[in-house]
């Protein structure tokens, strides 16, 4: 069990490692320079965009540190020959232009190169102007103004937002309002609403903030440049995903709709034949609720697969390898709970018992009150609540006192056990008489008494009574023993065993005087 959890989570980092690696995708990668979004590349023959990038970056940094090189050197040359345009500082190619990123822009390859060769002009010129004095000491300056205007406007903003929180609960503190709303509901909603208000204007005012400063410092150009690219883009893949699975989405509405109006149908039939007023030859009542969850069972399962191929991302290697996790970790730890609900549909069809009888499974008694899906619940007379296994309750013999009590009754007995002096006749009269006054007793068939053993110094008597009220054992015997405890003394008899611990020495024996008279 130890090592149950870490192989379950290398097993899911292994699984999400390969969905993040089947969902790397060839998307054009973007050049940014001094803070200015230059341009896209994309895969060309072998070379990858990153490495297109990389190559470009570089020489470009190395071009504008270069004090011997003039920005207006930058030169466009096409070769038709190879199908390339380039742009380059003298004899150094700085950047080429395929047609295939003409192609992703709709425009000519020397027309693409003019344009990127005016950024790569614009570029060198910011990335070289931006490393004076002059320019730290003014970056510097405006970012302490705009540190200090921020920190201001915040505490303007917490200020207001604390004075309406205030205010609504002075508004409607103690107040009653609906049956399912109250001034203090309100109030606790106000306060969670204008919590989540305020972190989304700070994350809103203090992404503004930090894409003003790092634009004011060369350093930290190029991370200004791609901020709102970061924090838009997952907002806009999501937009562009959810209006492409706009259909799917329709289909799955239509599916969960036919599905949920078959189920209603279902249930309604199912609920009929429980409540008894449908009526089919062989189909039992207390079976309505069981067959309506299996038949749901079977349809949602059904519908799944029907709804599996619309669902929005469900062909991505992300989604397989999770449902593979969830699959796995499911049959791993769902052992014990599927052989209680295989159980219980057994005690189901079996009709053991019934919620409300009287039964008695593993040595306990008590009332059933539920027959839930993984587990019995009985209350004893001792208003005790036990929850009992559906399978511990099938491997169990059952014994329904409540089936029982509605043909021939329950039988209830009790022991005394009385010395030989006593006759026999008069304990079996005493005892009948006991079971005659006691309230839940059936008088037919008549209360019994049988003579269980004969022992070295006393006999034991048994009184078997029915009933048809089993649950009511406890108070029954009660009853009884009460009963018999009047009898017997008014009878003069005392209920004890004798012991002999010596031999007899000449007194007479325990044998009644009337053992000789013929019955």
């Amino acid at each position: 069990m130890k090592s149950f959890l870490p192989n379950i989570i290398i097993l899911f980092l292994l699984l999400t490692g390969v969905a993040e690696a089947g969902n790397q995708t060839n998307d054009p990668v973007r050049v940014i320079f001094a803070g200015e979004k230059l341009f896209e590349l994309s895969d060309v023959n072998k070379l990858s965009g990153d490495a297109r990038k990389r190559s470009v970056t570089s020489r470009l940094k190395r071009f504008a540190q270069s004090p011997l090189i003039n920005s207006e050197d930058f030169t466009v040359v096409n070769y038709p020959e190879s199908n390339v345009s380039a742009v380059m500082m003298n004899n150094d190619w700085v950047v080429t232009i395929w047609d295939a990123d003409a192609k992703r822009y709709n425009t000519t390859r020397e027309q693409l190169a003019k344009e990127w060769c005016e950024k790569i002009k614009n570029a060198v010129e910011k990335y070289r102007t931006s490393r004076t004095k002059e320019s730290y000491q003014r970056g510097i300056v405006v970012a302490i103004i705009a540190t200090t205007i921020f920190v201001i406007v915040w505490f303007i903003i917490s200020f207001l937002f604390k004075r309406e929180t205030r205010m609504i609960d002075r508004i409607f503190n103690g107040k009653k309002m609906l049956k399912f709303v109250d001034g203090d509901s309100i109030i606790s909603i106000n306060k969670i609403l204008m919590r989540t208000l305020r972190i989304l204007i700070f994350i809103a005012l203090f992404l503004f903030y930090i894409d003003w400063v790092l634009s004011l410092f060369p350093w930290t150009f190029n991370i200004s440049a791609q901020l709102f690219h970061w924090v838009s883009m997952p907002f806009i893949q999501f937009g562009h995903a959810f209006v492409e699975s706009i259909p799917d989405l329709f289909s799955l509405g239509v599916i969960i709709l036919l599905v949920h109006l078959f189920l209603r149908v279902i249930k309604h039939i199912f609920k009929q034949i429980g409540e008894g007023k449908v009526r089919i030859r062989g189909f039992y009542q207390d079976w309505a609720d069981t067959t309506y969850g299996l038949i749901r069972l079977v349809v949602i399962v059904f519908a799944l697969v029907a709804a599996f191929p619309y669902i929005p991302g469900s062909n991505s290697p992300a989604f397989k390898g999770i449902s593979i996790f969830v699959g796995v970790l499911f049959s791993l730890g769902s052992t014990s709970a599927v052989g209680n609900i295989v159980s219980g549909l057994i005690l189901t069809y079996m009709r053991s018992f019934s919620p409300g009888d009287y039964v008695e499974i593993d040595a306990k008694k008590g009332t059933v009150m539920s027959r839930r899906m993984f587990s019995i619940r009985l209350k004893t007379p001792m208003n005790e609540i036990i929850n009992l296994p559906n399978v511990s309750v099938a491997l169990n013999p059952i014994i329904n006192y409540s089936r029982m009590a509605k043909n021939i009754g329950v039988s209830i007995g009790t022991s005394v056990t009385i010395g030989y002096d006593v006759p026999w006749r008069t304990i079996h009269t005493l005892l009948e008489n006991a079971a005659e006054e006691v309230p839940d007793i059936l008088e037919d068939p008549k209360p019994n008494v049988i003579q269980v053993a004969l022992n070295d110094f006393y006999v034991e008597y048994r009184l078997i009574v029915r009933t048809k009220a089993p649950e009511r054992e406890i108070m029954i015997k009660s009853d009884l023993h009460k009963n018999i405890q009047d009898q017997f003394a008014n009878a003069g008899i005392e209920i004890l065993s004798p012991h002999y611990r010596s031999n007899r020495d000449g007194s007479p024996n325990t044998v009644p005087t009337f053992r000789n008279r013929k019955t």
